[in-house]
């Protein structure tokens, strides 16, 4: 969990001497790092949650304030200290007001404080808060892993986690170029804001923690209500928007697992559903809503599902390649819809619930065709295909070949 605005506000803001103007609301920022800024131009290569510090020496230039608060609200940035009492006697009305209504943290700190010494010291803080929290993260690793933990890790987290509660997993895989990774990460950080800022300001205070293990990010939220879930997935789904565009990113999300010991079960859920996605091309899977494929991608050995879809279908795979996938007529038929093989016909009588006539309006072939073509199948694969028993094996193997594996 970053470190927040609020934070190092509340521990420095009698040795600095700060002033909260403006802006309170959205004090529960991230912040990733500290600027000095002194010319709004260089906020177009900020990423978002940084910090910065003016001194106000354009303070002569008209607008000149609420150009660059408006610029770092723009693109993120976690807030402003002026530094008055030399360049800028106090900060303008305007300026004032306008943070208050966008919620940008507006904060003073008299000219006899040396800026350089509050860089350094958040900085610091910044980078200290990192290493413990990367330290954290190496624990909670070995969790998802299913390896043991220091029994005092436990008592250390207690105050943090509900830990006998509920944990849901997120799992991101990006596939990313070494420049992409930067944008991935400012927009991972942006993600923890979600924490603090979700619901127009209110906050819902969920304990999570967010790590990267074997090239896939995974965020877990303890105690998430069911209901919220919908908004938190459209919440990650904005954030990274560009990177699922063009499908270099996949969501997997997992069900509420109870307990914090859990957490090795709660990730192999997660990681099914990830895997769905990739396999299948889709942006978000929740194993909530996989049905059967939630046990179908739980599977640890891809090739013995493939093996059993290939074997099952084969009679009617080497027909429809004799065949050219053409269809064979029946009395009074008419052509098939080109390319619809066996196969794809077994398959929409299946879905069809062995309905002659929604199996040929579905597949674009007249229903005597459709009946040839089942009595065909019936001996090719040596079964009536009438009981859901003896469909069920042909279903599996066409939602296995769905896989994509």
């Amino acid at each position: 969990m970053a470190i927040r605005f609020w934070e190092i506000f509340e521990e420095t803001k009698n040795q600095y001497q700060l002033r909260l103007l403006a802006g309170k609301q959205g004090m529960d920022s991230v912040v990733s790092w500290v600027h000095m800024v002194e010319d709004e131009t260089i906020i177009s290569r900020f990423g978002g949650t940084e910090l910065a510090v003016t001194t106000g020496m354009k303070a002569g230039t008209q607008g000149w304030l609420l150009r660059l608060v408006a610029a770092m609200k723009k693109t993120g940035c976690a807030g402003i200290i002026v530094n008055t009492g030399r360049y800028l006697a106090a900060v303008p009305q305007q300026v004032t007001l306008w943070c208050e209504q966008q919620d940008f943290p507006l904060l003073e700190m008299p000219w006899e404080i040396s800026v350089t010494q509050l860089i350094q010291d958040y900085c610091m803080r910044i980078m200290q808060q990192t290493h413990r929290e990367e330290q954290t993260g190496a624990l909670f690793a070995r969790l998802l892993l299913g390896k043991e933990v220091p029994d005092d890790f436990f008592e250390e987290i207690g105050g943090r986690f509900h830990l006998e509660g509920t944990f849901r997993i997120f799992c991101m895989k990006p596939v990313l170029t070494p420049e992409e990774k930067v944008l991935f990460k400012q927009a991972v950080l942006k993600l923890e804001n979600v924490f603090g800022l979700w619901k127009n300001g209110s906050k819902i205070r969920f304990p999570y923690f967010l790590l990267e293990l074997n090239e896939v990010w995974i965020l877990t939220v303890n105690d998430l209500p069911e209901q919220d879930v919908p908004e938190l997935t459209g919440q990650i789904e904005n954030l990274f928007a560009d990177f699922f565009a063009d499908g270099r990113l996949h969501l997997g999300i997992g069900p509420a697992c109870q307990d914090i010991r859990n957490l090795k079960l709660a990730l192999s859920r997660a990681r099914t559903a990830l895997k769905m996605a990739c396999h299948m091309d889709r942006k978000i899977v929740d194993f909530n809503q996989m049905g059967f494929f939630g046990i179908l991608f739980s599977s640890s050995d891809p090739e013995l599902l493939k093996n059993y879809a290939d074997s099952l279908l084969a009679p009617i795979d080497a027909y429809d390649s004799r065949h050219a996938a053409s269809a064979q007529p029946g009395t009074g038929s008419c052509p098939s819809r080109p390319g619809m093989g066996y196969a794809d016909t077994l398959r929409a009588y299946i879905e069809n619930d062995r309905s002659l006539i929604r199996t040929a309006e579905a597949t674009f072939t007249h229903r005597n065709t459709v009946n040839y073509r089942i009595q065909n199948m019936k001996r090719l694969l040596g079964s009536e295909l009438n009981t859901p028993a003896e469909l069920f094996p042909y279903q599996i193997a066409f939602w296995i070949r769905d896989m994509g594996l």
